[in-house]
């Protein structure tokens, strides 16, 4: 495992881990973290990203503008910056010369995979997606205009972390779901039965937008951060059994 710095097309520098195998390959994970995460944030991301680099997979996850080690604030950034860093990530990798590419997101990181998603795209996979962020928009309406900002705290650590307008605005105009029907590879969809934010039946419902093959599967017990151990295992599992299949 290396860590490299990527500029973004704002010339702006991306904090990445690259795990490059010993054998030469064309194939390559490239993780997108969650809302508030990094990319250490989530147990998930940081053993799946072990995990398959020891099957002979290149790997990369990295920080958005405004997350985890990478420059900005992330007061300032947005959904947009987002999908932007990862279509700037997708552009270096191939510039390394993998052009069998999947895709992996974490809740919001979904989103970003879906927006940046184009034909050159092998398959995907989506770790508690939510496909809309409305009610987000409408939750923190009031405090926004009250004040510009919203102050939450991260899950694992309680860190406090500002979020700005940007990023609130972004949650009523970006749709993801509007996209699914131009997704044209094998996209394997992982939740928990026990997840806030989702459930099985509105998950099926956005699934079906999907033109090509895609599953969609429901880890029982499992919560939306894949922290209880037995639901990340089976993640790991069912994600590593897809990629085997599709990459």
């Amino acid at each position: 495992m290396k860590k490299i710095i990527i500029l973004n097309r704002r010339n702006k520098k991306l904090s990445a881990l690259f795990h490059k195998p010993a054998d030469q390959t064309k194939k390559i994970i490239i993780f997108t973290h969650s809302f508030k995460g990094d990319k250490d944030y989530q147990p998930i991301i940081r053993e799946f990203s072990e995990h398959i680099y020891n099957e002979g997979y290149a790997v990369i996850r990295f920080d958005c503008w405004g997350s985890g080690e990478s420059d900005g604030k992330f007061e300032d950034s947005s959904i947009t910056t987002q999908i932007e860093d990862l279509e700037d990530i997708i552009k270096y990798v191939k510039s390394q010369g993998y052009n069998e590419i999947c895709l992996i997101g974490l809740s919001l990181g979904t989103t970003d995979s879906i927006m940046a998603y184009d034909d050159s795209i092998k398959c995907m996979v989506l770790w508690s997606p939510i496909f809309q962020h409305e009610q987000l928009y409408e939750s923190y309406k009031n405090e926004i205009l009250q004040k510009g900002f919203i102050i939450r705290k991260r899950n694992l650590t309680g860190e406090e972390v500002k979020c700005g307008k940007a990023m609130w605005q972004d949650f009523k105009d970006i749709k993801p779901y509007k996209k699914l029907h131009e997704i044209n590879c094998p996209v394997l969809a992982i939740i928990g039965s026990e997840d806030r934010h989702i459930t099985k039946e509105k998950a099926q419902e956005f699934m079906k937008m999907i033109p090509f093959e895609n599953k969609l599967e429901v880890i029982q017990g499992g919560d939306h951060d894949f922290l209880i151990e037995e639901a990340k295992r089976k993640a790991i599992k069912l994600t590593t059994d897809f990629i085997k299949a599709h990459l």
